[in-house]
């Protein structure tokens, strides 16, 4: 089928306009991956800690910890891959380290060593050496460390510590 006369600039015009948008939607665009834009763009200030205990999938006792803190406790990543903890555990310290996410981006790597005496005695524990990212948002970051396997039976003992951190620049 032949087109009219008439028809060819606008059909043309149609075309232009499409081969356009086809061009710049394929571009690749600033910020692609959300996941590390969100965690790099400021810091993150800890507001809660609280340490689940579960038999298989149900939940028992809750305990909240630092509680009465009155240092600041701030996470930050920097873009370069680097991250530092200040305060972990309100003890006075300042804590550095790499960190990367998953392919899955679901899981949180860090090599960041620092002070704890959530067990009673002051240890070097490995903080967020594997974090399940459980909530990240342009306000709010929540981490779940510990016993954070996929699978577990009915009678598996499980502890899992929950770190909520708001977002400040």
């Amino acid at each position: 089928m032949f087109i009219t006369a008439k028809y060819k600039v606008p059909f043309f015009a149609l075309l232009c306009l499409a081969a356009v948008t086809l061009f710049f939607n394929s571009c690749k665009k600033d910020n692609g991956d959300t996941l590390a834009y969100f965690l790099t763009n400021g810091k993150w200030t800890l507001a809660s800690v609280t340490v689940l205990h579960y038999v298989g999938d149900t939940q028992g006792k809750t305990d909240t910890l630092n509680a009465t803190c009155a240092a600041d406790q701030v996470y930050i990543f920097n873009a370069d891959g680097t991250c530092s903890y200040s305060n972990y555990h309100c003890i006075t310290q300042n804590s550095s380290g790499t960190w990367n996410v998953d392919q899955d981006n679901l899981t949180l790597s860090c090599n960041m060593s620092a002070q704890d005496t959530s067990k009673g005695n002051k240890v070097t524990v490995k903080a967020f050496q594997a974090a399940l990212i459980d909530n990240l948002g342009q306000y709010s970051l929540v981490l779940k460390t510990g016993d954070i396997q996929a699978y577990y039976k009915a009678t598996t003992v499980r502890t899992i510590t929950r770190y909520g951190f708001v977002h400040s620049r």
